[in-house]
């Protein structure tokens, strides 16, 4: 009875988040339904500027990749995107009045390479810090509550299943990365091993996102309009599934609370 209790104590933590998430998501979609032209005029006018200021975009490009590599809810894939629409911007500056030419702005080559030096770093900075101080790490309130037991089993699992090769997995799960490149220092994946494989990945999905979008970013803009209530959808049913063991364990807390102590 004690163990199931605690049990449900654990879930209820995870009401406030799981609350605070979704709220976020129905303002988002209200917000974006009735104030979507304005918004996307003051985006546009924002991302102008940045267009124009190429070394503050890299420095917030640093930043974003370090904060996202350490756990924090900074989505690579969210800068990545931006940074090459930014690009795109300064390709096409008759299109966006303001814009300085990728001549004299930010440049799609460039942006490539600095999101990739900034990927990679990071990832080899976290895989560093598990190598050398991660007994010291995992003792910490910040990497223990990210680092669980249970993720940690699931990543010892991939990294003894597939060695050096999980660091290039775990570059493609953005839940994943930061524990599993932390695991790979702690477990003592080669170096040289773990810097071939995730700069290979990182050399294979961070340029490319960039490029894509830097070259092709007024189409993609427009298929994101035209398919919004879909991609609307798919973040909604993303949230769910991410928060699915939350959810059904709120569920089970609920059902605990209704039938009297035994």
């Amino acid at each position: 009875m004690d163990t199931k209790r605690s049990g449900v104590a654990r879930q209820s933590g995870y009401t406030v988040p799981i609350v605070l998430v979704l709220l976020l998501l129905v303002t988002a979609i209200v917000v974006l339904t009735f104030y979507g032209e304005e918004i996307e005029t003051h985006l546009l006018a924002a991302l102008t500027e940045a267009a124009n200021r190429p070394w503050l975009v890299y420095c917030i490009v640093f930043i974003s990749m370090y904060a996202s590599s350490f756990g924090l809810p900074v989505p690579e894939e969210v800068t990545l995107l931006t940074v090459g629409f930014i690009a795109y911007m300064a390709r096409n500056p008759g299109l966006y009045p303001g814009v300085l030419h990728a001549g004299e702005g930010i440049r799609v080559g460039t942006a490539a390479v600095v999101c990739f030096i900034a990927v990679f770093s990071s990832d080899a900075l976290v895989y560093g810090l598990g190598r050398f101080f991660g007994p010291a790490l995992l003792r910490t309130h910040y990497v223990a509550k990210i680092l669980t037991e249970a993720r940690m089993l699931k990543v010892r699992k991939w990294t003894s299943n597939y060695g050096a090769w999980a660091a290039g997995a775990f570059r493609f799960m953005p839940g994943i990365r930061f524990p599993g490149h932390l695991s790979c220092g702690l477990l003592h994946v080669p170096f040289r091993k773990f810097i071939a494989v995730d700069g290979t990945a990182a050399l294979i999905s961070v340029p490319t996102q960039v490029f894509l979008v830097g070259y092709y970013g007024r189409e993609i803009i427009q298929l994101i309009k035209t398919y919004q209530p879909w991609v609307i959808g798919i973040l909604v049913i993303g949230v769910l599934i991410h928060f699915r063991k939350q959810i059904a364990g709120l569920i089970a807390e609920i059902r605990h609370k209704e039938k009297p102590d035994q």
